[in-house]
């Protein structure tokens, strides 16, 4: 798959922020929120000591949610640890990883933030600039913004608010679980975001595309790790 946008990497800090900002004017939303026909999801899985990471990148068919393509990649890690600049510090393995998908999805579906997000760009949102995608962004944790309590049913939600605006969804996936946080990222809206999700979802927490990268990437990191060979060797789920 190939990028439509390329950029250098910041180094530090600083230059990461002036970057999202310079960035932050260019997140489209609106979209034309057609239903996709394929989805990718990636995720990532740090290696020992948090030097290394694996990634795993799948597309998935919509809506009957069949595995069409999966893909891998490793790296060492640059940029340091700051919360809102995880773009920077995984981004160049992820981006690696989704260029060596054969099949061009219709849309992506990162382990992250679109515009919930401080500077309303987080990792969705960049990585939808990358490929030119619709994207949105999911995670586990809430990174900016506040929400009223989500009550404990499956399927219950609350709007996340930053400066009073609403910018992504708390929504309960399982009952009495942790509830997993949506936001758009690039050319799609909340309403569209949160249909996609909730039709991605099988019983888990996580949406399934973005619930089988997860484990492909752990399991990529495991073999790798555990048997003490080159990571650059060929991988595949029945080593």
């Amino acid at each position: 798959m190939e990028l439509k946008r390329k950029h250098s990497w910041p180094k530090t800090k600083f230059e990461a922020i002036s970057f999202q900002k310079e960035m932050s004017d260019l997140v489209d939303l609106p979209g034309n929120n057609n239903e996709p026909a394929l989805i990718a999801a990636v995720d990532t899985a740090y290696g020992y000591a948090g030097e290394k990471l694996y990634t795993a990148a799948v597309v998935i068919s919509f809506p009957k949610l069949h595995e069409v393509e999966r893909v891998y990649h490793f790296d060492t890690i640059d940029f340091p640890y700051h919360p809102g600049l995880f773009y920077f510090r995984e981004g160049p393995v992820i981006l690696e990883t989704l260029a060596k998908l054969e099949n061009r999805p219709d849309l992506l579906i990162i382990h992250g933030h679109g515009i919930a997000h401080p500077n309303r760009i987080g990792m969705a949102c960049h990585i939808g600039l990358d490929f030119d995608l619709p994207t949105i962004g999911c995670a586990r944790k809430l990174l900016a913004g506040t929400h009223r309590p989500v009550e404990e049913a499956r399927g219950s939600c609350q709007s996340i608010l930053l400066h009073g605006k609403e910018v992504g969804l708390a929504y309960r996936s399982k009952n009495k679980v942790k509830p997993i946080f949506i936001s758009p990222g690039y050319k799609c809206d909340l309403t569209f975001a949160r249909d996609i999700i909730v039709k991605c979802l099988r019983g888990y927490r996580l949406p399934e595309p973005l619930r089988i990268a997860h484990l492909f990437a752990n399991k990529y990191k495991r073999y790798n790790e555990k048997e003490q060979k080159s990571p650059s060797r060929e991988f595949s789920e029945e080593t």
